[in-house]
């Protein structure tokens, strides 16, 4: 089954009609292509199995059909109507775009690719365990008092890579993610619902562009350069998403802030855009401007290897714990 990954709807807002097919086609823009003309929104941002479950066949078509139902139906329902500069979402629709942003984030292609990322982390953490000689005994030790027998050091490794195999693999990183999108339908970002939420508006002529990871975020730091891939709860993080060529939604998460989030720039969100997909950019027209963007951008957000990445937490003691803290 091929599952939608961006909203054939949303894709549409970047669309043009085209007079030969008589349908709405887009402009895609792709890492060392030029321009194609005649993406559908229909299948661009479509991919087989995105959404599968290795134990479940039956998973895949039970998202597609929650998301479509519960999270895009209500927000298509008006939005068309974000391009209106007198439009003022009510608290339900504000819910309703919560889930929309979250969901749109959590089940692109990039954000997918990147769970094998969290299985790095647990090899890397299993390691640091083994080598470790004073943490093994110590799990035995306190594993042995409490069997009332004999724990040795050779057991406790045995049953370290056991509680650490399913997370290491290969299928394992798919049915996480398939967990994790269902997990995220069931909980409302309390801290994005509350944020300040701003819509910022372009002619166009100098249109935003949508990518295949449309969901971005950064931080602007002191000199005014902008810091990608920072979580939704993150000290002054701002998360945009473009809605129409001419219309991109502008959130600050009720977070820590250490001043008020500067305007974005039409070119700041194009190249966020770039930099975070996963293969391409969409927009209504050609242009050698937004061309030159996406080359230049391309891969400078690419969860799980330059951004997203959790390898700057310590993993010294993190399965000891985790081992210590269990049954045995």
């Amino acid at each position: 089954m091929e599952s939608h990954t961006v909203p054939r709807k949303l894709l549409e807002q970047f669309a043009y009609d085209d007079a030969i097919t008589g349908s709405k086609r887009l402009w895609r823009y792709e890492k060392g292509r030029p321009p194609y003309k005649k993406a559908s929104p229909r299948t661009a941002t479509r991919i087989n199995r995105h959404f599968s479950d290795p134990e479940d066949a039956t998973k895949e078509s039970e998202i597609e059909k929650r998301l479509n139902r519960e999270f895009e139906e209500p927000v298509n329902r008006f939005l068309f109507e974000i391009t209106d500069p007198c439009f003022k979402p009510t608290d339900e629709r504000r819910r309703q775009l919560t889930f929309y942003v979250t969901l749109l984030f959590q089940r692109s292609e990039a954000r997918r690719l990147a769970s094998t990322h969290l299985q790095e982390v647990f090899a890397h953490a299993l390691e640091l365990f083994i080598e470790n000689e004073s943490q093994v005994l110590t799990v035995a030790a306190k594993w042995g008092l409490e069997l009332g027998c004999l724990v040795t050091k050779d057991q406790v490794v045995k049953m370290a890579r056991a509680h650490s195999g399913d997370h290491l693999k290969g299928a394992n990183a798919q049915r996480s993610y398939v967990g994790m999108i269902q997990k995220v339908m069931s909980e409302l970002d309390k801290e994005l619902f509350s944020g300040e939420w701003n819509y910022i508006r372009t002619l166009p002529t100098d249109p935003f562009v949508i990518s295949d990871a449309p969901v971005v975020t950064w931080q602007r730091i002191d000199n005014g350069a902008l810091s990608y891939g920072l979580g939704f709860h993150r000290a002054d993080v701002e998360v945009l998403l473009p809605i129409s060529p001419v219309v991109c939604l502008h959130i600050q998460p009720d977070v820590k802030r250490r001043s008020a989030a500067r305007r974005p720039t039409v070119r700041e969100v194009n190249a966020a855009q770039a930099a975070f997909a996963a293969r391409s950019c969409f927009s209504n027209i050609e242009s050698a401007e937004i061309d030159g963007i996406f080359q230049e951008n391309f891969g400078k957000a690419e969860m799980g290897v330059n951004c997203f990445t959790i390898w700057h937490r310590n993993y010294d003691t993190a399965l000891y714990d985790t081992l210590m803290n269990q049954k045995p």
